[in-house]
C-alpha cells in the first residue's frame, strides 16, 4: 500500500495524533506491512505478545474461547495492551476477509509512542473502553448461556415428565392387554402365564395349588331366549362374583373362553377350594337371574370342577387344568349346578427327609 494511503488511514487514530506528522511518517515508514488471507488466524489467546497492529484494509474477528467479542476494520488498532503491560495475547484474531495490517514492533512502540504521555493516555482510554465493551459482551454471552441452560433444564424436565407418562401408559397398556375387555377379568393369555408361574412356585415351595373351572349352565339357551346383550350382562355379573372372591396374592380369576371362567388358588387344598366353589355356586344362583331357557333351574346357574395338585416331577400345569376340566365335565353329566372335585394328588407333599447316619 502506498505511503500516502497509509498516512490517510492512520491520520485519525487517537494515539498517533499527539506524535506529530513527521514522527507518524517515520513510524509508518519503519513498520512492516502484513497481509492476512480470509480465514487465517493472526494470533491466538495466550500467544506471546511482541507487536501491535493497525488495520489498513479488511476486517478481523476478535474472540475469546470461541465467543465473538468484536469486529475490527480500517483505522482501528489492537495488540497495544500486550505492549503496554507486557502480557500475552488476551484474545484471538481471525481475518474475515483479505486484510492489510501495519505491524508495530515492541522496539518501534517504545521509540515512537511510549515516551509521549498524550499518546499513552489515548491508548489507555481505548483500553478502558474496550475492556468495558469486552466485559459487556462476555456478560451478555453469560446471560445467554444461563437462559440456554434454563431452556435445557425445562426441556429435560418436560422430557422426564413425558418419559414417566410413557411408562405409565405402557404399564396401563400392558395391564389392558392382559384383561378381558367385557368382564375386566384376566384374559386367557394372562391366565396361562399365571398358571405356569404359580405351578413352578408351588413346586419350589412344596405347597398345594388348586384350580376351579366353571361354566354357566345352558348359556346358549340364555342367549337364544334373551339375546346376546343380556348374555353379556350375565357374564359381567358372574365375573364380578369371581372377582370378589380373589383377594390374596397368587390367586387369579380369569375368563377362560365364552361362558367359561377359571380361578387359580395358591396354597389352597382341595377342601378349601371346593368350599369356595360351593359358595360361588350358591351365590350366583341366589342372584335369581331369570333363565327360562334352562333345563336346570328357573335361574342362571353355574357348574364347577375343582382340582388340586402338589406339583412334582413328571407333570405340569396342563395336567392340573385337564383334571379340573374332567371334574367340570362330571358336574355337567351329573345334572349341572353343582361342584365336582378330582381327588387325585390332592394332598400336600411330604417334606424332604435326609437320611440319618
Amino acid at each position: 500500500m502506498e505511503l500516502s494511503k497509509k498516512l490517510e488511514r492512520c491520520g485519525a487514530i487517537d494515539f498517533l495524533a499527539p506524535l506529530g506528522e513527521a514522527s507518524v511518517r517515520r513510524l509508518i515508514e519503519s513498520c512492516r506491512e502484513l497481509r492476512v488471507a480470509a480465514g487465517e488466524v493472526l494470533f491466538e489467546e495466550g500467544d506471546p505478545a511482541r507487536t501491535m497492529y493497525i488495520v489498513l484494509e479488511g476486517r478481523l474477528l476478535v474472540y475469546k474461547k470461541d465467543h465473538p467479542l468484536d469486529t475490527v476494520g480500517p483505522g482501528t488498532y489492537f495488540g497495544e495492551m500486550a505492549l503496554v503491560e507486557s502480557k500475552v495475547r488476551t484474545a484471538s484474531l481471525r481475518a474475515l476477509e483479505a486484510t492489510v495490517l501495519l505491524e508495530i514492533s515492541e522496539e518501534q512502540f517504545h521509540a515512537f509512542v511510549a515516551e509521549n504521555a498524550a499518546a499513552l493516555l489515548a491508548i489507555m482510554k481505548t483500553l478502558s473502553v474496550r475492556s468495558r465493551s469486552d466485559l459487556l459482551v462476555l456478560d451478555n454471552n453469560f446471560r445467554r448461556l444461563e437462559e440456554y441452560a434454563k431452556e435445557i433444564e425445562e426441556a429435560n424436565r418436560k422430557l422426564e415428565a413425558t418419559r414417566r407418562e410413557l411408562e405409565r401408559s405402557n404399564r396401563e397398556l400392558e395391564r389392558l392387554s392382559s384383561l378381558d375387555t367385557l368382564t375386566g377379568l384376566a384374559n386367557r393369555g394372562r391366565f396361562d402365564a399365571a398358571l405356569r408361574s404359580e405351578w413352578w412356585r408351588a413346586a419350589r415351595e412344596r405347597t398345594l395349588l388348586s384350580l376351579i373351572l366353571c361354566d354357566i349352565d345352558c348359556f346358549k339357551g340364555y342367549n337364544d331366549t334373551y339375546g346376546h346383550p343380556a348374555g353379556d350382562e350375565v357374564l359381567v355379573r358372574v365375573s364380578e362374583a369371581l372377582r370378589l372372591t380373589v383377594r390374596r396374592p397368587g390367586d387369579l380369576a380369569a375368563r377362560y373362553g365364552g361362558e367359561e371362567f377359571v380361578m387359580i388358588l395358591a396354597g389352597t387344598d382341595l377342601g378349601a377350594a371346593g368350599a369356595i366353589a360351593g359358595k360361588l355356586r350358591a351365590g350366583i344362583e341366589a342372584m335369581q337371574i331369570p333363565h327360562s331357557g334352562s333345563s336346570v333351574s328357573r335361574w342362571v346357574t353355574v357348574s364347577f370342577g375343582v382340582a388340586t395338585d402338589a406339583p412334582g416331577p413328571g407333570r405340569g400345569p396342563d395336567d392340573l387344568l385337564a383334571r379340573a376340566d374332567r371334574a367340570l365335565y362330571a358336574a355337567k353329566q351329573r345334572g349341572r349346578n353343582r361342584v365336582e372335585s378330582d381327588e387325585a394328588r390332592a394332598t400336600r407333599p411330604e417334606p424332604d427327609r435326609q437320611s440319618s447316619g
